[in-house]
């Protein structure tokens, strides 16, 4: 299956603030596919249209669907393959004829437009990927060299050792702001 790339070579472009070379357009396919997969994992959202099915927890006569936004419900069944009746709202699932402890498979799709936030992100890591020293790519995490009275040093971030495609601390730190925190619904009976 291919991947639906979070970002496109141009992005990356406009990102480096110059055209890509040859040897530059030949990898940035490949890297963009790790990169928008890799963010995608550690997000837990997919961002393109796309349709899931999943099993999940009835919770209070509710059920929460995890990726974001909601386009529309194809089916919802229980634990039998039974139509279940229920309503839509936004993220949400109202299943009146079932309880707590019931499980519903609901097929549905989601996603649309990638946001800008992570079609530039993705673009960014690519960008940091085909910049990454070329001494970083042989797996050097230091280099020192002196020259004269002068002197260079330096040490290169573990992201860039090997020149992997890999989220950064802040690429992770802003896909976690995507993953869905799932509301609990507490049920009180008198």
């Amino acid at each position: 299956m291919a991947v639906v790339q979070l970002a496109s070579a141009a992005d990356v472009a406009t990102a480096m603030g110059r055209g890509l070379t040859p040897a530059e357009t030949l990898q940035v396919g490949p890297i963009l596919d790790i990169a928008s997969e890799k963010f995608r994992r550690r997000s837990g959202q997919q961002f393109t249209a796309g349709t899931s099915t999943v099993r999940l927890k009835v919770n209070g006569g509710r059920v929460y669907l995890p990726q974001t936004p909601v386009t529309a419900v194809t089916t919802v069944v229980d634990d039998d393959a039974v139509a279940v009746t229920y309503t839509h709202d936004d993220q949400w699932l109202t299943v009146p004829d079932l309880v707590s402890s019931d499980f519903v498979t609901v097929t549905y799709s989601h996603g649309g437009t990638v946001p800008d936030l992570v079609r530039l992100t993705v673009a960014d890591i690519a960008k940091k990927v085909l910049l990454v020293d070329d001494r970083a790519k042989t797996g050097l995490s230091q280099f020192a060299h002196s020259e004269g009275p002068y002197s260079e040093s330096g040490t290169y971030a573990n992201w860039a050792v090997g020149g992997q495609t890999m989220l950064s601390p802040d690429d992770n730190a802003l896909a976690d702001s995507f993953r869905v925190k799932v509301p609990t619904v507490w049920v009180q009976t008198p």
